[in-house]
């Protein structure tokens, strides 16, 4: 099937490369971004469900751990504040103002700045200005008007749409291209190592770790590829699943419905990722048995002893 896909993508691929380089080629005219800030760029070559979000609260992880002052760069796809820009602050930004991505940077990164908005040089600007050394630029793939000091491409041959964004000159590029482990179809050019993810525990609204044995899963998830999640939870006795289009909001309806296929499924739990979980939670009545799948990326590499070798003193 992803063949197949893949082939009918052909005509699709070349009109969309040719507007995406003429468009490239204009932006890089003019490059820009404060001087004193070091910029880290993540991006995919598929369209959503690559693990961009992952490797970004991965980096963030590892520059905490360097006690380098940071901020993560993020458009907020939808939002509010993508139209008018501004520092995500989780006492008064929900999902609708700043998107969920961005609320789920915020949650993993507290003592990170997260700066949502289109104009992502206006955001840079301003974390320079609080004092940020570093910015975390998630998904900069069309920013090539912004400076981009370390380019992280994540690849991940399975997606079937990733044929579209297949630019090899942006894996060359890259300082560090990561491909897919396990996939099943062969990167499309000579990778620097593997990243991968997976559950690594189930959880409630207070982080509350429970063990699931064999009471039965009822998914759901809204992501870029809901059929890898669903894969990840068939390991822990899955009776039913339930995908909703990328960056869906749940109301109060959604989970009314999903608590019925739970009960009719005859599973113990319903569990989305923790993205999901930050939107549907707030619609969940508080006797329903919701959690949360979490998720870490993993990396055949040492990130933090890469960022050390890479990443300049003076920040």
């Amino acid at each position: 099937m992803v063949a197949l896909l893949n082939i009918l993508a052909v005509p699709f691929s070349l009109i969309y490369k040719t507007v995406a380089w003429i468009q490239r080629r204009l932006r890089a005219r003019r490059v820009h971004a404060p001087k004193d800030i070091f910029v880290i760029s993540v991006d995919g070559i598929a369209f959503g469900g690559s693990g961009k979000t992952p490797m970004v609260i991965r980096l963030g992880e590892e520059l905490s751990r360097k006690k380098i002052p940071f901020a993560v760069i993020t458009r907020g796809y939808g939002s509010r504040l993508e139209k008018t820009g501004g520092r995500l602050d989780p006492r008064r930004h929900g999902p609708a103002d700043a998107g969920d991505e961005a609320c789920l940077i915020q949650r993993r990164l507290p003592q990170a700045a997260v700066w949502v908005g289109r104009r992502r040089v206006d955001s840079l600007e301003a974390a320079a200005r609080d004092g940020a050394r570093v910015a975390i630029l998630d998904d900069g793939f069309q920013s090539t008007h912004i400076r981009r000091d370390l380019k992280i491409m994540l690849d991940d041959p399975d997606r079937p749409w990733s044929y579209l964004r297949h630019f090899p000159r942006l894996m060359r590029e890259a300082d560090l291209y990561l491909t897919r482990s396990g996939a099943r179809r062969p990167a499309r050019g000579p990778a620097h190592g593997t990243y991968d993810s997976g559950i690594s525990g189930f959880f409630d609204a207070r982080g509350k770790s429970h063990d699931v044995g064999e009471t039965g899963l009822f998914g759901f998830s809204a992501l870029g590829d809901n059929q890898r999640f669903r894969r990840d939870l068939e390991a822990f006795n899955l009776l039913g699943f339930r995908p909703f289009r990328d960056h869906h909001a749940y109301d109060a309806g959604d989970l009314r419905d999903l608590e019925k296929r739970r009960r009719a499924a005859g599973a113990g739990f319903l569990v989305c990722t923790e993205k999901d979980f930050i939107k549907a939670a707030t619609a969940a009545p508080a006797d329903m048995p919701l959690l949360y799948a979490g998720n870490r990326i993993q990396l055949d590499m040492d990130l933090g002893d890469y960022l050390w070798r890479h990443v300049p003193e003076k920040t």
